[in-house]
């Protein structure tokens, strides 16, 4: 049953059907007056804090919404930590949170929505207007200052693996770090998770036995509640806890326990209570886990030790989503999880008796030093076993039939009843299992297919910034690569979009000048990425050769001022892409930041001749209204204008740019409204597609 309710809602999903309301979009982008009890807060940085709200007051209305909204508050102080628990007011524009804007990559609106929160926005302060001091509310606001103190009192070097492994909270940890961790396939000690539950149910047993009285049952419960209100309940630590209990229960009763059945019993539970927590990482890595374990752990050699049994098990199951959604692997993932993982045994209990000493305020220094010795050499064997990243590998994103055929096939084999049949020798009944599951994987392949993955170019999202993606065959080209000051767009945006839609190495990168949101990201990129070849400063005359189907002509300037560079716009590059399809010619002009005075030197140089007409126009300087005149709209004399820009205070696209063009009734696409913007070329003509 629960198997048959996940692909039916991934089903529906794919199909665009809602799979809950959002209560909260009725609100969207108005400034108003809210009240809500602050269920959760977060420190990712040393200035802003994000803080998670129960609303209950709208506008001076009462409301009773199933989702959260999630604020990020800049201006703090001590206000803030007061506000734990108890009923705020602020004022705020919500706003939806950005979703899937390239094929294939993050969708933030999907994530946040599987954490129950509907909406986001920016505060600038906020008041306590009711305080809740019921017992349970002031238990839950100790564990959270005594959580943040504890983080103080640890030193730096240790502070980010501690509070990781023993609460899930990775904002302390350097991103190189965590990095390692994740392309070593050691991330999930990083994430509490049934790994950490079972720790301290061991724990547990270890001081209590499996004899269970009144007593022992109420710690365990406390224990285990306790705990998962450190680690803000996950799904992953939700599922642990439960599973727990269960099994508790089923022994006291003498009942038998299904890992099986109470996995899906918990599974159940969750999705009744939020169908969007099936798109959460941290729901999918638990049960597939327990998957993993149920089907591959009882048939492995039993001269495998019953831990190294489990690793081998979980392992085996993950693969396959491992390199589907993070698009890498190493082949030394088994071997970093065995030291790793029993390490982690022994510091996790550590650091959670550190913490029980703390936050009874008995300081006892030398569990200190011990924990913090402990996180160090995990830290040390896994940065040793990471070897420089020399066995840990991209790889781009197998089609989701071929992972999802590979990961049912390997669970359709390991599984009781295929094997039972098997040795019947009924080999009728496991072929149409096999046919079956082979049909379920083609049909989600087909709901999947986004044509933007097979465009011949791309406009590809990167923000704000220019980013344009030719594909001929196995070729691959950029022209731009966007870039920001205060994030990496390279490493984070323009590597996953390439990995995640079939691309593996880039021919060619070339840049039309060398501003920031520009090229920025192509230097980025180049060192997380193979980049074959990278031209820049190119001048009007020259011409690359892509294909027999594409050509890349530069048309503008005339000269580069070798010793000021190229940060003038009217002297950035503009290149007239060429796409030849069964004997018809189409044109790409590219524009990157060029301004009106660069345009009127182009009309000048080619003004009675029909080189600058083109089919599709990249708007120059991100539809600014610097750019684009009315006599350069006429000389290239479009049909279709793609303006590149994301959220920004410039005032981008300009309102007077977009009147230009579709009085001449020129179709406008822009990335901050459409998301990624694709073209295919045929015969009869261009084919568009739009993210959004």
């Amino acid at each position: 049953m629960f198997l048959i309710v996940l692909i039916v809602l991934y089903i529906a999903d794919l199909s665009g059907i809602q799979l809950s309301d959002n209560e909260l979009e009725s609100f969207w982008g108005r400034s108003l007056y809210y009240e809500g009890y602050v269920t959760e807060i977060n420190n990712p940085s040393e200035d802003a804090f994000r803080l998670q709200i129960k609303l209950t007051v709208c506008d001076k209305k009462d409301i009773d919404f199933e989702n959260n909204v999630l604020l990020t508050l800049y201006n703090s102080n001590d206000q803030v930590y007061k506000s734990f628990g108890n009923k705020i007011g602020f004022y705020a524009e919500l706003t939806e949170a950005t979703g899937q804007r390239n094929p294939y990559c993050f969708d933030y609106a999907k994530y946040l929505r599987s954490k129950k929160i509907g909406a986001v926005g920016n505060i600038k302060s906020l008041n306590i207007v009711e305080e809740n001091n019921g017992l349970y509310t002031q238990f839950r606001r100790w564990l959270f200052k005594k959580k943040l103190m504890f983080a103080e009192s640890l030193r730096t070097d240790v502070k980010g693996l501690i509070m990781g492994a023993l609460f899930g909270d990775t904002s302390y940890l350097e991103e190189n770090t965590y990095d390692n961790f994740r392309k070593n396939g050691t991330a999930h000690i990083l994430a509490v998770s049934g790994l950490h539950i079972g720790i301290i149910y061991s724990i547990y047993k270890k001081i209590f036995g499996k004899k269970y009285n009144k007593i022992s049952l109420s710690i365990l419960i406390f224990m285990l509640l306790t705990y998962g209100e450190l680690a803000s309940w996950s799904p992953s630590v939700v599922r642990a806890v439960v599973m727990i209990i269960l099994s508790v229960i089923a022994t006291v009763k003498d009942m038998r326990y299904d890992m099986l059945t109470a996995m899906s019993t918990v599974g159940l539970g969750l999705i009744i209570d939020n169908p969007y927590v099936i798109f959460g990482a941290g729901f999918q890595l638990s049960f597939l886990a327990i998957c993993s374990i149920a089907f591959f752990k009882p048939i492995m050699p039993l001269v495998i030790p019953d831990s190294m049994a489990t690793i081998l098990a979980v392992n085996i199951g993950l693969l396959p989503y491992q390199i589907y959604n993070f698009n890498c692997f190493s082949p030394v993932t088994l071997v970093a999880n065995l030291p790793i993982v029993y390490l982690t045994g022994l510091f996790v209990p550590m650091a959670a008796v550190t913490f029980i000493f703390f936050a009874t305020g008995v300081y006892f220094e030398p569990l200190q030093w011990v924990s913090g010795g402990l996180a160090i050499i995990i830290e040390k064997i896994n940065h040793f076993l990471y070897f420089d990243g020399k066995f840990s590998y991209d790889v781009i994103r197998p089609p989701i039939w071929f992972v999802l055929a590979l990961g049912g096939m390997f669970f359709l084999f390991a599984s009781e009843a295929f094997m039972i049949t098997h040795l019947k020798k009924e080999h009728k009944k496991n072929m149409k299992r096999i046919a079956s599951v082979m049909l379920l994987c083609i049909a989600i392949q087909l709901l999947v297919y986004t044509p933007l993955t097979h465009d011949d170019i791309v406009f590809v999202d990167v923000g704000q910034g220019d980013c344009v993606h030719i594909r001929d065959g196995k070729k691959n080209i950029l022209i731009d690569g966007g870039g920001s000051l205060s994030y990496n767009v390279g490493e984070k945006k323009l590597k996953p979009y390439l990995l995640k839609n079939g691309v593996s190495k880039l021919e060619m990168a070339i840049v039309t000048h060398e501003h920031t949101d520009h090229y920025k990201g192509i230097e980025e990129l180049s060192e997380k990425f193979e980049i074959e070849q990278l031209v820049r400063r190119q001048i009007a005359g020259n011409l690359i050769k892509v294909s027999d189907k594409v050509y890349i002509r530069t048309i503008w300037p005339e000269n580069i001022d070798e010793e000021k560079g190229q940060d003038e716009n009217k002297n950035c590059s503009v290149f007239m892409v060429y796409f030849f399809h069964k004997g018809k010619e189409f044109r790409i002009l590219v524009t990157g930041d060029l301004d009106v005075e660069g345009e009127k030197g182009i009309i000048k140089k080619y003004g009675n001749t029909d080189l600058l007409k083109a089919d599709i126009l990249k708007i120059g300087h991100h539809g600014s209204h610097t750019s684009t005149s009315e006599d350069f709209l006429n000389a290239v004399d479009p049909d279709y204008a793609v303006i590149q820009c994301g959220k920004n205070n410039y005032g981008h696209p300009s309102p007077k740019t977009i009147e230009k063009c579709t009085k001449k009734g020129i179709i406008v696409l822009h990335n901050d409204y459409n998301g990624a913007i694709g073209f295919s070329f045929f015969g009869k003509g261009i084919s568009v597609h739009k993210m959004i």
